[in-house]
């Protein structure tokens, strides 16, 4: 009797372990959001505050890059140039650490491979530790640049010209959700083309 209990189980759990990869992006989808042209908000809309808004998956989001700090205003710019592409990728460390966690060297890799695709291969970007905002703010732009610098080092062993990447910690200023400043998507590496 216990023999028609065990082979569902079996069954469940393979169902679960084989979805658990679908949730860490690809190698293409990396490079399809850092290659992809942004998307083009039409005066109507901006006028209707509709901005476009960004794709998002369990473990990673699609965006337009903002502005850097001190840049001009987009309105202050004539024919401003579309904004680059980015993706933010949520990487794993250890508490209070620069360590990144084993499970997310399938994700790194995977950045790794992208970024050394024919598509991605004469790019630079600019990689920018995130935090949320729990602890004091200084501290969580110093945690946040040194975690940029682990994404970096883990990317020049996987053979990326560290003259491609340039890091920045933003610390809890940038929260990918603003309305919960502590939540864990907060805590991510965003990666920036600095290409047009």
């Amino acid at each position: 009797m216990n023999r028609f209990y065990v082979l569902p189980a079996l069954l469940l759990c393979g169902a679960a372990l084989a979805q658990s990869p679908a949730t860490e992006p690809s190698a293409q989808q990396i490079i399809d959001a850092l290659k992809a042209k942004p998307t083009v908000a039409t005066p109507e809309a901006e006028a209707a505050g509709s901005a476009p808004k960004p794709r998002r998956t369990r473990n990673f989001a699609v965006e337009a890059a903002t502005p850097t700090e001190g840049s001009a205003p987009a309105a202050a710019t004539p024919a401003a140039p579309p904004a680059a592409n980015s993706i933010s990728l949520a990487i794993q460390f250890d508490v209070n650490s620069d360590r990144v966690q084993p499970t997310s060297m399938q994700t790194l890799t995977a950045l790794a491979t992208a970024m050394k695709s024919p598509e991605l291969s004469k790019l630079r970007f600019r990689l920018e530790g995130h935090t949320d905002a729990s602890g004091q703010a200084a501290y969580n732009r110093k945690l946040s640049a040194m975690r940029a610098e682990s994404v970096k080092r883990v990317l020049v062993i996987n053979q990326v010209s560290p003259e491609r990447l340039v890091t920045e910690g933003k610390g809890s200023s940038e929260p990918a959700n603003p309305a919960d400043p502590g939540a864990a998507e907060n805590r991510r590496v965003r990666i920036v083309s600095l290409e047009p």
